[in-house]
């Protein structure tokens, strides 16, 4: 059986640059535009975004070179916490600029517009520049990514952590605290606890001064009740995400907003 590196065809100890290379050009060679759509060709182009999605991202790419030595599979879940409130809302806000999912989506689809997927990939490497403590090039990517959606809360924050790790603790308190603006307005609420506790801890252990000048500049901590309606919201961005992560189509007519 063919695994995602031979898919791609890169070897399993390869540079995301490497990755990323191999991607675009056999993204070129099966896009489904180029082919009238033709079912073969889709298919094929499912299986390569399946593939990259795995490899570029460095918990799931992780997760997987164990996978193969054990021979099991890894589908969904990354192992890792969630930074929002549940890894669906990871990987909405991840993949979905604006977290607009329109009709027949699936990861495949989304990543065959050419705005969606130079946002992904700048984000993608930027997260391989951070895991790899490239501090210099992992902010230049999220910056760029954050020129595409600046309203991404996952890019702010880890914009964030970051600058952190650069030592620029001002700028940074500032991005954490644009991010918690924006998940504190949106519907339903994220309430992001880790983070919260991410910011608290950070400043509290590394600049005392400015964790108490900070703390009354954030967003109410007041834990947030959902109604039925932003349940049923929830459980249907848990649906679209664990499809969207395994390449499935999705067959709807509502947006997330």
């Amino acid at each position: 059986m063919i695994d995602h590196y031979q898919r791609l065809g890169v070897p399993r100890g390869c540079t995301f640059q490497a990755l990323k290379q191999a991607y675009r050009t056999r993204a070129k060679a099966c896009h489904p535009d180029r082919f009238r759509n033709n079912p073969a060709k889709t298919a094929e182009f499912q299986e390569l975004v399946r593939a990259f999605n795995i490899l570029s991202d460095p918990a799931l790419r992780a997760a997987y070179d164990r996978s193969l030595t054990a021979q099991e599979t890894v589908i969904f879940a990354s192992g890792n916490a969630p930074d929002l409130d549940s890894e669906a809302d990871d990987i909405l806000e991840e993949l979905i600029v604006g977290n607009n999912v329109p009709p027949e989506s699936s990861l495949a689809t989304l990543l065959s517009d050419l705005a969606k997927t130079e946002v992904f990939l700048t984000f993608r490497e930027g997260k391989n520049h951070f895991t790899a403590r490239k501090w210099q090039n992992a902010e230049k990517c999220f910056r760029r990514a954050m020129e595409f959606s600046p309203q991404n809360i996952l890019y702010r924050i880890y914009l964030a952590r970051t600058l952190a790790e650069l030592g620029c603790f001002w700028s940074a308190a500032w991005q954490y605290r644009f991010a918690l603006k924006l998940g504190a307005a949106r519907t339903p609420q994220l309430y992001m606890p880790r983070i919260r506790r991410e910011f608290a801890s950070m400043f509290r252990n590394r600049h005392p001064v400015l964790a108490k000048c900070f703390s009354g500049f954030l967003p109410p901590a007041n834990p947030f009740v959902e109604d039925e309606a932003e349940k049923m919201e929830r459980a249907l961005s848990r649906t679209l995400a664990k499809e969207l992560s395994r390449g499935k189509t999705i067959h709807t007519d509502r947006q997330l907003h």
